[in-house]
């Protein structure tokens, strides 16, 4: 089969396009084609090896969509031909953390697609029965492959972790990507007032379009001065998808207890936090990744029903990740891009 291979870290150029063997499967895997595989920012901290349980040579893509080929002898409810997109993460189903319900942060089996184990940039996948879900007839390959990691992971951030409420004033950084164009239309439908922040304006009315009731457009590091002109006492929440490049401004434009649900960290860089502002103030920092069964689950019936709207900024051919990497890194996407074999 074709896949795209990384066999060191580097730039996009180390993303290579091979033929390799197909992959083995087990009793309790499937085999699945691989029909669209979303990109998103994981995919470049991978790529640059900004995670230390990359393993090398790896099949990067972390979120795929496709058609069951084959099951293993113990799988018994998927069959050939079933649609199906994954769970970011492969989780044991024993322990504590699983049994309440909290599959992201399973404490017995950390693997992940595309980083511990081989992912969706490739014609064929194979993954766990338990980590696939099966997709609705009304939502396509291309809109399936981009949901996990965007509206799944934002419904468990937003809902879960973040408990978003009616009435509530929410931040949303680095809105303009595909989780943050899942945020602000999960967010309304939550009953939130969305304060949406990007740092080009070129990407404002696409925001507004996406639901937003508010656009802050802050490439200077004074986002939460924008905020406080608008909601004087601080917002409620702060979904933060950017990390380190916003997260000083994103504390300080809460209100005192306010919370931070802390997504993503873009550069993978550290970050300072003053612990006499967070204990006086009250703050809760939240970290949130992935998001359950149910959550997929739940994002999928909303796209079904036309709830909720899939946001795509591009489809591409397998054999350019490389530039849908550049994309990606020039921040010049709204929504996701999609590659498909």
């Amino acid at each position: 089969m074709r896949a795209i291979v990384l066999s060191r870290v580097g730039g996009p150029e180390e993303l290579q396009l091979q033929e390799v063997p197909d992959p083995p499967f087990g009793p309790s895997d499937v085999l699945v084609r691989v029909k669209a595989e979303g990109v998103c920012g994981r995919d470049l901290i991978d790529r640059r090896g900004g995670f230390r349980s990359l393993k090398l040579p790896v099949i990067l893509g972390h979120e795929f969509a496709g058609e069951v080929v084959e099951v293993g002898s113990q799988v018994s409810d998927l069959a050939p031909g079933d649609r199906v997109a994954n769970l970011l993460r492969l989780s044991c189903g024993s322990c504590r953390a699983c049994l309440r319900g909290d599959t992201p942060v399973c404490e017995k089996r950390w693997q992940s697609f595309g980083q511990t184990v081989d992912g969706g940039y490739a014609e064929l996948v194979v993954a766990p029965a338990s980590a696939l879900v099966k997709v609705p007839p009304q939502v396509s390959n291309i809109e399936a492959a981009s949901v996990a990691c965007t509206f799944g992971v934002a419904l468990r951030a937003l809902r879960s972790v973040g408990r978003v409420t009616l009435g509530d004033q929410l931040l949303i950084t680095g809105a303009s990507g595909g989780v943050g164009m899942a945020a602000i239309q999960i967010a309304r439908a939550l009953g939130a007032r969305v304060l949406a922040a990007t740092s080009s304006e070129a990407k404002r009315q696409a925001l507004f379009d996406a639901g937003a009731d508010e656009v802050l457009v802050d490439a200077e590091g004074s986002l939460h001065d924008k905020v406080r002109s608008l909601v004087e006492d601080g917002v409620d929440a702060v979904l933060e998808l950017t990390g380190s490049p916003t997260f000083t401004s994103s504390l300080r434009s809460l209100r005192n207890g306010g919370r931070l649900v802390l997504v993503g960290n873009i550069l993978a860089d550290s970050i300072k936090i003053n612990p006499g502002a967070v204990i006086l103030y009250g703050y809760a920092i939240l970290g949130s990744a992935g998001c359950t069964r149910s959550d997929l689950e739940d994002a999928f019936s909303m796209i079904a029903s036309k709830k909720l709207r899939v946001v795509l900024h591009r489809v591409l051919p397998l054999e350019q990740a490389a530039e849908a990497h550049k994309v990606m890194a020039e921040r010049g996407a709204i929504g996701r891009l999609i590659l498909t074999p």
